[in-house]
């Protein structure tokens, strides 16, 4: 039994760990899940494979856009875009923690919005983390 407790608690942190490594994906599964749902109401055939291909494709441009933009507005802007998703994702998230763990009034709330605002921090860190790793890239002279 005790055994049973100490992996329950290892794997409720993996998944705590799961959700924030995730969070920075809200936007792009948000828009491929629209794109899907949109084009199968009218019908065309191959909609889950755009839908795919909206998501990772609109995944992949805000990562480059974002590593390779000099304008700190842009970057703040691409980087608002990601977050806002990720931190309603993790305010869900949040909640619903909470509602599992009994919590209620005021502590509920600030659970979900701490939450929240990690998840939110936590995808701001990670497209940072793209462009540190990119622009030791970019920045390394060639020699011709």
């Amino acid at each position: 039994m005790t055994l049973m407790i100490i992996l329950g608690g290892i794997a409720a942190l993996y998944l705590i760990g799961l959700l924030f490594r995730l969070a920075s994906l809200a936007l792009p599964v948000c828009l491929g899940l629209c794109a899907f749902l949109l084009l199968r109401d009218q019908g065309y055939g191959p909609a889950l494979a755009m839908g795919l291909l909206t998501g990772i494709g609109f995944h992949l441009a805000g990562r480059w856009l974002f590593a390779r933009t000099t304008s700190a507005r842009i970057r703040l802007l691409i980087g608002l875009l990601f977050m806002a998703p990720a931190g309603a994702a993790g305010l869900g998230a949040g909640t619903a923690l909470a509602d599992l763990l009994g919590i209620d009034g005021g502590w509920r709330t600030c659970l979900a919005m701490l939450v929240g605002v990690a998840a939110a921090c936590a995808s701001w860190r990670s497209l940072a983390a793209d462009r540190s790793s990119m622009g030791t890239m970019r920045d390394t002279p060639t020699v011709r």
